[in-house]
């Protein structure tokens, strides 16, 4: 059986080139008030959807120190207009949370491929990036606000906390075959015995199109990212998806100020976070290499 090829071939997650932009053209965006059919922007549903993805991947104990006394969890949120191609019918929103000091950029993909005969559409908005900026509390023009009890988010955060969405069925079996690609494409280069390999996969969000998977004999970290949803068989059969790897060894560094205009590098506070959304809420799976006859072994584990 094939590896997680699809999702590594391409690659499923840490976390970059991290989201696909699409086909979005260079020009600067403007942006515009809400208007009335961006419900899903202020909708509570998606907007917890949202908060429980910086929850796992971006918010720590220092963040919520500063909204405690507050009682109330503020959102900023509008839709932006940038200038797309004339068949590009994607939507871009942004969703700011001012106490947090986070600034997140969300998409709705709709456009086609025609050279591959894909469509990429999106049924709802999925994040495409997470900025930290002190400057996000000055916004405010064109921003509708939602605000939502501190003590209810928290309440809905810590009952779900443990919650986990994994790949079932054929979606996993490209995964596997991805992932498989990917590792023994790295194998040769690693200082790592041969034989099957431990791979721990992160849960997935229904508000983002990416994975990430930690490869542990390599000491490897592996993120994946598509404009498409991951569901969606165009991303495995054309090889829609942006790859990264991150050497656990080489890699890390306390402060991107260490590294500065390179994206090669991870913090080790994201490190971390990887390695508990992978290792602690993830699920283990042992590849075994192709040219063996034993079959794959795939467990349920952290």
């Amino acid at each position: 059986m094939r590896w997680l090829v699809g999702v590594v071939g391409a690659v499923g997650i840490v976390m970059v080139a991290m989201v696909l932009c699409g086909c979005q053209s260079g020009s600067a965006s403007r942006a515009t008030p809400v208007r009335e059919e961006v419900t899903e922007l202020q909708s509570q549903e998606w907007l917890y959807e949202v908060m429980r993805y910086l929850y796992r991947w971006h918010i720590d104990e220092r963040d919520v120190d500063r909204v405690i006394a507050g009682g109330e969890v503020v959102f900023l949120v509008r839709e932006v207009t940038p200038r797309l191609d004339h068949d590009d019918r994607s939507r871009f929103g942004e969703v700011v949370l001012p106490q947090f000091q986070l600034a997140v950029k969300v998409k709705r993909a709709d456009y086609s491929i025609p050279e591959l005969g894909v469509e990429v559409k999106n049924e709802r908005f999925k994040v495409t990036s997470v900025v930290r900026s002190s400057d996000s509390q000055e916004r405010g023009a064109g921003f509708a606000k939602v605000r939502v009890a501190y003590s209810e988010m928290r309440e809905a955060l810590f009952r779900t906390r443990n919650q986990t969405l994994f790949p079932e069925g054929e979606l996993l079996e490209r995964m596997r075959d991805a992932v498989r690609t990917q590792v023994m494409k790295e194998l040769p280069n690693r200082r790592v015995e041969a034989g099957p390999q431990l791979v721990h996969l992160a849960p997935l969000s229904p508000v983002s199109n990416d994975a990430w998977v930690f490869w542990e004999s390599g000491r490897m970290l592996i993120r994946i990212a598509s404009d498409i949803d991951l569901a969606n068989p165009a991303v495995w059969d054309h090889d829609e998806l942006a790859v990264k790897l991150y050497d656990l060894d080489k890699s890390v560094v306390v402060s991107l100020d260490e590294v500065a205009g390179s994206n090669a590098f991870m913090t080790r506070d994201q490190a971390g976070r990887v390695l508990y959304n992978t290792v602690v809420l993830g699920r283990r799976l042992e590849m075994t290499p192709p040219n063996e006859a034993a079959a794959d072994l795939g467990a349920p584990g952290g």
